[in-house]
């Protein structure tokens, strides 16, 4: 995990789109929302600000998280929000893991700071069941996947930035265990906020590349 040190937002700072572009609003066509969702770039802890999605605006994008594919109706996902009151004790955890892997006092202590990043903090924890007979593991996890693109999608189209980080943090046996229950594994955290500016691509699209016959 490599997110940068949450900072409040300036007193001049605006609530922007995530993206360039008008957001759908009533009226959207399904050409306004899918030219939206194509621009949905990833937005990390320096361009995020308050106001953080409320709890309400974290419920709705995981009820679009449940529409992903899952053979078997297993859920392999959840998402555990890491409120504000927890973060001291998450960047203890951070710290610790951090000394555990033998680094030295200063980046500890950045490690420490981690867990303040973004004004939303959630982790995305999944449970793969290598034991189901009818689905296997990597269908398991092509649910994940799918939930947490729907998770983003949603976030997006409710005009906050969002991005997934993850690192040496999600490893650590004594995060894990903090985190999750039996059977379960931390995936990656998710910071949400407003962007302070517009994200953009960083490489040019090629869906053609992407799309063959057969």
């Amino acid at each position: 995990m490599n997110p940068q040190p949450n900072s409040a937002a300036p007193p001049d700072a605006i609530r922007v789109p995530a993206s360039e572009g008008p957001q759908p609003g009533l009226g959207a066509t399904t050409d306004d929302v899918l030219d939206h969702l194509a621009r949905r770039y990833s937005a990390g802890p320096k361009v995020l600000c308050e106001p953080a999605p409320a709890r309400a605006d974290l419920l709705r994008a995981a009820a679009l998280a449940l529409r992903a594919p899952d053979h078997g109706g297993l859920r392999p996902f959840r998402f555990v929000c890491i409120g504000r009151h927890r973060r001291q004790r998450l960047g203890e955890l951070f710290a610790a893991d951090a000394a555990r892997r033998g680094h030295a006092a200063a980046e500890v202590e950045r490690a420490r700071e981690r867990a303040h990043n973004g004004p939303a903090l959630v982790a995305l924890v999944a449970r793969v069941d290598d034991a189901q007979p009818d689905v296997p593991a990597h269908e398991q996890w092509v649910c994940v996947g799918a939930a947490l693109m729907n998770f983003l999608n949603a976030l997006h189209l409710m005009g906050y930035g969002a991005k997934t980080l993850s690192g040496a943090s999600v490893r650590d046996a004594q995060i894990q265990q903090a985190i999750c229950g039996p059977g379960e594994q931390i995936i990656a955290w998710i910071v949400a906020g407003s962007p302070r500016r517009a994200t953009q691509a960083k490489r040019l699209d090629d869906p053609a590349g992407i799309v063959s016959d057969w």
